[in-house]
């Protein structure tokens, strides 16, 4: 009995130990595994080696460490390790823990490999993988493929990247929020980049392959389309677009009919501010507005939006939507925006075009300068004044620093002309001249005499007809 108790106490000692060491491998001879890096790490240090990347962490309070590794050819493991034991990664590699000093943070460790049989660990070259090699979508939608290429060279490389489909897809490569053609892989290092795939609304339902291409090796790559997203395509040339207050603006509008039957789909916009007003025509110079459009089947038809804001709207950036309605009540939309500027625009105008003056005496004409335009001020506002030679001009005043929007400012232009001249038509140019506008009109002047000189002519005209007959009496008949 007492030996039986003994034994017994055996082994149950034995299963407890067994219970410590971890459940990866069995323990090896040391003469199988050969060292290939030994000595203290810091925890959370990352040591790379031969195509692996092994991170160590104390645990703290539990006399333990955690040790990650990951490669190329395998999945990543995690492991938990006390003082002198062991874990054997996929048969390529072990990691011996000797000491764990939680007071210095560091861990003395061994990696070994194996000396013969086992595997050789992970292989030299490129390596590509995907963890989501197939995926589901709709009709229409955008499939993102992450893809990890490993470079297990002894040097650093630059890929080219290039992918293709046969399905009219639109492909592209990213980092980030960029697009890329090539990456930068240091030796011995992985990076991932993904593969934006956007699907076409017209795609039929099943299992598309696209290729991905890194240099020379290739991965495959699958979207199983589920259902048609929607019966229309609905694409603008411009989302974005700059106006001035006051403007027309215009977006193009292409409605595809993806059905094999004839559709009518009805046309309206959301997101307007409160007064502005919005309509459909088929081009810039029609009239009519459109609520609904027929397009056969698999046709397309080409709109303008044409959106108007009051005047009495504010600069800034404003966003609405176009929405095209199908028979089966879905609405498609299409993000637009429009930013706002100032507008500045210039009246100019005079109570009448047309004067009449005498020689040598002056006269006015006053020209009213107005901003007409929403929110912007007019400036450095004066006249240009253009007179036949000999004539006089002045302008009062000079000029005027600015017009605010809705304001008018009067210019009065002294005009003189020469005191010899004689009685005919001229012409005066006045041109108004500011930063951001100009405006320019002509005056016809009217040049006239005094109504007594006609009767100094006739009346001298008569004396010399009186003379001429006074010396034709007195001398003609000798």
């Amino acid at each position: 009995m007492k030996t039986n108790r003994i034994l017994a106490g055996a082994l149950m000692i034995a299963m407890m130990i067994s219970l410590l060491l971890p459940a990866t491998a069995p323990a090896l001879a040391a003469e199988e595994y050969t060292s290939i890096r030994s000595g203290s790490v810091a925890s959370g240090e990352i040591v790379t080696i031969d195509g692996y990347f092994i991170k160590f962490d104390i645990l703290n309070g539990s006399n333990a460490a955690r040790v990650n590794i990951r490669s190329a050819g395998y999945a990543e493991m995690n492991y938990t390790i006390i003082e002198n034991q062991y874990c054997i990664y996929y048969s390529g590699l072990k990691v011996y823990i000797a000491d764990i000093n939680e007071s210095s943070g560091t861990i003395m460790m061994d990696i070994l490999k194996p000396t013969s049989g086992g595997s050789s660990g992970p292989s030299s070259g490129t390596s590509l993988s995907c963890s989501t090699p197939g995926q589901t979508a709709l009709a229409g939608d955008k499939v993102v493929f992450p893809i990890v290429i490993q470079n297990n060279n002894n040097e650093d490389k630059t890929y080219t990247l290039s992918a293709t489909s046969g399905t009219g897809w639109s492909l592209r490569f990213t980092s980030g929020d960029k697009g890329i053609y090539k990456v930068f892989v240091p030796k011995m290092q992985s990076s991932t980049v993904n593969l934006e795939v956007s699907t076409n609304a017209a795609t039929g339902v099943g299992e598309k392959k696209i290729t991905a291409t890194v240099d020379d090796k290739n991965i495959d790559l699958y979207v199983h389309i589920t259902s048609i997203n929607q019966s229309a395509e609905v694409t603008t040339k411009v989302t974005s677009k700059i106006a001035s207050i006051g403007d027309k603006i215009y977006y193009d509008v292409r409605i595809k009919n993806l059905q094999s039957k004839e559709n009518i789909y009805k046309l309206s916009a959301t997101g307007l501010p409160e007064n502005w007003y919005f309509r459909y025509k088929e081009d810039i110079s029609s009239i009519e507005e459109m609520a609904e459009v027929v397009i056969p089947a698999a046709g397309e038809k080409n709109l303008l939006l044409e959106i108007v804001p009051p005047n009495s709207v504010a600069t800034g950036d404003y966003n609405f939507k176009a929405v095209v309605t199908t028979p089966e009540a879905q609405q498609i939309e299409k993000d637009l925006m429009l930013r706002l500027k100032s507008s500045v625009d210039m009246s100019m105008t005079s109570s009448k075009l047309g004067y009449s003056a005498k020689p040598g005496e002056a006269f006015n004409i006053d020209v009213y300068i107005t901003n007409t335009g929403n929110g912007a001020a007019l400036t450095n506002v004066g006249l240009e004044t253009k007179a036949p030679e000999g004539w006089l001009v002045q302008v009062t005043p000079n000029s005027t620093n600015s017009i605010k929007a809705g304001q008018t400012q009067t210019f009065r232009v002294k005009v003189t002309p020469p005191g010899n001249i004689v009685a005919s038509d001229y012409d005066i140019t006045i041109k108004a001249k500011s930063d951001q506008a100009t405006k320019e009109k002509d005056y016809r002047i009217t040049i006239t005499v005094d109504s007594y000189i006609p009767y100094i002519g006739g009346a001298i005209i008569v004396l010399v007809v009186a003379g001429l007959f006074i010396v034709y009496r007195k001398y003609g008949r000798r």
